[in-house]
């Protein structure tokens, strides 16, 4: 799930479709830590994982305006909407057939406007029948919308109030658990808060990690989330050098801390749940994950070098590709097996400023990317 030094925004497990055959990671040639439930070591780097130039390997599709920065993006799973939230407070869901055929007309669903208070949305995931958009404001409010009972002449849906906090100037991250049982919402105070879906009730709050391997206190909130894709763990990264593990069949024990080099902007599992990337502002460390024991192990970490900082990334769906968005506005696709960059998007298709999010559309093969210049673009791999 992603994020960044200046918003945060669920990114975790999002997956691109590639016709690529499956690669099965061999975790036993990963060098591992010594320790089973704290990590601190420094990230590996050589000329093969740097930066080269190389053709883009991605094809514009569409480029639509949101207004001002688009802070989170989320398809629904059957592929129908896309929907986009900006810092003019709007959140507006999109009818992807009508962007793909060009069909202006029709391009939007519906606008909602968030509630004054909330200031705006940074975060959104739809449930899994698409009738609900669940968003986090920057007031550390959590609500969800009804899709189904929208008036499009008020700029509104029905909706109701999952939490109200008194926060300003947060950036909450949100998500749905695989099976769709569970909601994660990150706070301000640096808990995430865990919501049964089918009736809002608390399901539990989880707690960060609070102490350094070098006896330091760790402070600060989450800036980004993921689950595991076979939902047992729950990763969150910090600006302040850390990713915490939960273990969700185990009494929601906190049960890996992984003190990193650099801040942790986004974070996602690999789709087989063997590898761990998290963006930073040196680019993309990977990391390998060990289940053998009775609490997971980490590996040593391995950089994958850009030229700024990755607030946001996804893998493919077999595991083979990294798609991320940095703070240049540039998008880069990366080999996880050969830890090297496959090409960047040209200058004349990259956005004007920062990417806050990526995302994937298996329905319609589309990826979309939405920037802090208020745009959202479309795009297909070559």
């Amino acid at each position: 799930m992603k994020s960044r030094a200046y918003r945060s925004i669920w990114a975790g497990l999002f997956a691109i479709s590639l016709t690529t055959p499956t690669l099965a990671l061999a975790t036993e040639a990963m060098p591992w830590s010594a320790t089973n439930s704290r990590e601190l070591s420094q990230p590996t780097s050589s000329p093969s994982r740097q930066l080269a130039q190389a053709a883009s390997p991605f094809t514009a599709v569409r480029s639509i305006s949101h207004g001002r920065s688009v802070n989170a993006l989320a398809f629904s799973r059957d592929g129908r909407w896309l929907a986009t939230a900006g810092g003019d407070g709007k959140i507006r869901v999109w009818n992807v057939n009508a962007l793909l055929q060009g069909d202006e007309l029709n391009y939007v669903r519906v606008v909602i406007t968030v509630p004054a208070a909330d200031t705006y949305a940074t975060s959104l995931s739809f449930s899994a029948d698409g009738r609900w958009l669940v968003t986090g404001t920057y007031n550390g409010d959590f609500r969800r919308w009804d899709l189904n009972a929208c008036d499009p002449h008020r700029n509104t849906c029905a909706t109701d109030l999952l939490q109200e906090k008194e926060y300003h100037g947060v950036d909450t991250n949100v998500g749905f658990h695989p099976n769709e049982t569970l909601l994660a919402g990150s706070n301000y105070d640096g808990t995430v808060t865990l919501w049964n879906w089918t009736d809002r009730s608390v399901a539990g709050v989880l707690e960060p990690e609070t102490g350094a391997q070098d006896g330091s206190e760790l402070e600060g909130r989450f800036s980004s989330l993921a689950f595991s894709n076979n939902g047992r763990y729950l990763a969150a990264g910090t600006h302040n050098k850390s990713i915490t593990f939960w273990d969700f069949e185990d009494d929601f024990e906190r049960v890996l801390t992984i003190e990193t080099t650099f801040g942790v902007e986004t974070v996602a599992f690999s789709p087989d749940d063997q590898r761990l990337a998290y963006g930073t502002l040196r680019g993309i460390e990977l990391r390998g994950l060990d289940y053998r024991r009775k609490y997971p192990r980490a590996s040593e970490p391995v950089l994958l070098e850009n030229p700024s900082r990755v607030n946001t990334l996804l893998f493919s769906p077999d595991g083979r590709y990294i798609f991320s968005g940095d703070s240049d506005g540039t998008l880069a696709l990366w080999d996880v097996e050969a830890e090297e960059l496959i090409g960047r998007s040209d200058d004349g298709q990259s956005h004007d400023r920062g990417i806050l999010e990526v995302t994937y559309d298996p329905a319609n093969n589309l990826y979309a990317s939405g920037s802090s210049d208020g745009t959202v673009k479309l795009w297909r791999l070559r």
